[in-house]
């Protein structure tokens, strides 16, 4: 899946999406003022997105992130249940004087709109290594990101592993058996503690009516709410020469051709009760 230079429409915000049909691990798109994803979609903010995997601009931190309507947050996420941490919102600048407020702050408000973030930052997971995402993962020829998304036992998690000699034994061998008649099942308590932590559902601080009708979607977003608004402080170099995104866009600039996934495989497991 790739964007080529000369043909992305120059307005708000360009979306390329690819619904994937079949099950198809990745090289990351590595380019300024733009965000890759793989996420679930729905009619959003009122039905949710889980961003799978997210990443803006030159970032090297794998990232999962929820962007929800109001009424859900993170704040009584355990961090013993998790290996990672959460993202920052700072440098948003004042809806009055346009100053950026470089308060330090944690992205865990998963509401769209919610005050002192990025506008449709969400909350955003972060994996405690840096190199699993951008450059540093292709140099090691990509990797595995995994999401679970579980109502009935409350939370949804994610993980990343990279190189592939690092992906635990049960999730390679559910890939490599998926559509046999025997396959082997996903069993997610084998693959260590995930960097994404995100409780969901009763006593918890977002009801699990905020995630349902989800799409898997891959996507790339140029000049977004998030990328196009840190354009400035991410990319001073192309800011240097284009004060606005959407100007940079527009360059037909040569970096555009970094702006592509190449992915193996989509896998989708759902549980059966007996």
């Amino acid at each position: 899946m790739r964007v080529l230079a000369g043909r992305v429409a120059v307005g708000r915000k360009r979306l390329v999406r690819r619904r994937p049909r079949r099950p198809l691990a990745k090289l990351h798109p590595t380019f300024c003022v733009f965000v890759p994803g793989r996420v679930f979609v729905a009619a959003r903010p009122l039905n949710g997105e889980i961003d799978i995997v997210e990443g803006v601009n030159y970032q090297k931190v794998a990232k999962t992130a929820l962007h929800t309507s109001k009424g859900c947050d993170m704040e009584d996420s355990p961090s013993n249940l998790t290996t990672g941490g959460w993202d920052t919102a700072v440098g948003i600048p004042d809806s009055e004087t346009g100053v950026p407020d470089m308060t330090f702050r944690y992205a865990k408000n998963c509401y769209v709109y919610a005050p002192h973030q990025w506008t449709n930052q969400g909350c955003v997971a972060t994996d405690a290594k840096e190199g699993n995402l951008g450059e540093p993962l292709n140099a090691k020829g990509g990797g595995v990101f995994a999401l679970e998304w579980d109502p009935y036992y409350r939370h949804i998690r994610s993980w990343v592993f990279s190189p592939h000699g690092s992906v635990p034994d049960n999730l390679k061998k559910s890939i490599l058996t998926s559509g046999e008649a025997d396959p082997v099942v996903p069993d997610t308590q084998t693959w260590g503690l995930p960097y994404g932590y995100f409780p969901i559902g009763e006593g918890t601080g977002c009801s699990e009516s905020h995630f349902k009708h989800m799409r898997l979607i891959v996507n790339l977003a140029f000049c977004g709410s998030v990328a196009g608004n840190r354009y400035f402080m991410d990319c001073p170099k192309q800011y240097e020469r284009f004060k606005k995104c959407d100007d940079y866009i527009a360059s037909d600039d040569d970096e555009l051709n970094e702006a592509y996934w190449k992915i193996r495989g989509i896998y989708v497991f759902q549980r059966e009760w007996k």
